[in-house]
């Protein structure tokens, strides 16, 4: 197995990267129970659930997507040149998002139904920069097989963000604290990333050119016309889940959710997040069809088989484990995760493997299953609450509704798979 392991960039390059998370992700499991137990409410962590869910909306799709499309340009200068494409579309939209919210500050908060919000929202054109270009660096240190530089950055992100959690959390910040957090873990690995690049790549700075910039980014449209709007549906479906669980049960619930949401991607984001930045650039250099339909349903089968252990661990841990250290404020924490964690599982799987349509071209087809995704979850939503109104009934029905989501993608994309052209590939 060892030798296996030295002889396999891909799984060297997955430990890499998991090694890397694992330990951005334990940072915060550790420091979240203290954070709950003695700075934050989970009315806190709702508000800061729904600045999260509202400013991803908009930085994750501020580049255009056009970081997917540096991995796969064949030269140097066409990567570097896509970079700063991506980067000029970021600027843009971040002087746009500032307008807005200088404008509608007040009706987005209210909107949101989060009037406390209004006092936050001049953050998001800070977010929506350091969110994007951290996203940049990533993918272009992909593209050079630094998943070592990945997986440090990953650590300084959570690194820098959980001890500002922890500071403001003494300095009794409140919300704006966790917020300030997040942000600052941005912060922390965009200058990580910067530092890193002008010491091994400053050199391409010289290849930059404003006509092949423009060129590049117009060879890469498919990112901006198909796979933008997609990911900003996919963001678009947790605002309107939180919005739903906001409206009908309550801030409290919303903060539960996002609590334990946290723990639970501890479990999976790791796995899932290193899984597929190497999974992308391995199928970048794939060409054959049955190379890639093998590839795919062998991992698919192995990432199902690992998608247990989290369930199986959520179910063991006894139902009041959480309140007995934490308090009663955090009872229902445990009931929800359990819920929570099917859907998980699933969306573990067809995440992992996502980036299969961006390799078949399909992006247009992601954009029609993500306007399906976001119609199943609110469907799912309230044919659970139509049998109670209880939060338990309506997160089953969201969770199941996304769970045959997720099994129907993994199914879609292997029949893509079988009916691709060899000559496209």
């Amino acid at each position: 197995m060892i030798q296996r392991i030295r002889e396999s960039d891909f799984i060297r390059n997955i430990l890499v990267l998991f090694s890397g998370s694992l330990l951005s992700q334990l940072i915060p499991f550790f420091v979240l129970p203290i954070l709950q137990k003695y700075f934050y409410s989970p009315a806190d962590f709702g508000l800061l659930a729904v600045f999260i869910s509202f400013s991803e909306l908009f930085s994750s799709v501020a580049s255009g997507k056009l970081e997917y499309g540096i991995v796969l340009q064949d030269r140097e200068r066409h990567a570097i040149n896509l970079f700063f494409g991506a980067l000029k579309i970021v600027l843009i939209v971040t002087v746009i998002s500032s307008i807005l919210v200088l404008i509608f500050r007040d009706f987005i908060s209210n909107y949101l139904g989060e009037p406390r919000l209004n006092s936050y929202l001049f953050l998001l054109p800070v977010y929506i920069i350091f969110f994007s270009i951290t996203d940049l660096f990533s993918y272009w240190n992909n593209r050079k097989r630094r998943f070592k530089v990945i997986s440090w950055a990953k650590l300084v992100q959570t690194g820098t963000s959980e001890t500002v959690k922890l500071l403001a959390g003494v300095m009794h910040l409140g919300v704006f604290g966790l917020i300030l957090g997040r942000l600052s873990g941005f912060i922390g690995s965009v200058l990580y990333y910067v530092r890193g690049f002008l010491k091994r790549d400053s050199r391409a700075l010289k290849l930059l050119d404003n006509q092949i910039s423009r060129e590049t980014v117009r060879e890469n449209k498919k990112f901006l016309l198909f796979t933008t709007p997609s990911v900003f549906l996919g963001n678009l479906i947790n605002v309107v889940y939180l919005q739903l669980f906001l409206v009908y049960f309550g801030e409290k619930m919303v903060g539960i959710i996002g609590v334990s949401m946290t723990y639970l991607s501890a479990g999976f984001g790791v796995v899932a997040v290193s899984f597929s930045q190497v999974f992308y650039s391995r199928l970048a250099e794939t060409k054959s069809k049955e190379d890639l339909l093998r590839m795919y349903i062998r991992f698919a089968k192995n990432l199902a088989l690992l998608a247990f252990i989290p369930v199986a661990v959520v179910y063991l841990i006894p139902g009041r484990f959480v309140a007995n250290i934490l308090g009663e404020q955090w009872i229902e924490l445990m009931p929800i995760a359990r819920i929570m964690v099917v859907w998980l599982a699933a969306w573990f799987v067809s995440s992992s493997l996502s980036f299969i349509f961006i390799r078949l071209q399909k992006q247009q087809a992601l954009l029609y299953y993500d306007v399906l995704h976001l119609i199943v979850i609110v469907s799912g939503f309230f044919i659970g609450r139509s049998f109670s109104d209880q939060v338990e009934s309506a997160l089953w029905g969201f969770s199941i509704a996304r769970c045959v989501f997720y099994i129907f993608v993994i199914g879609v994309a292997i029949r893509m798979i079988k009916k691709a052209d060899e000559n496209t590939l």
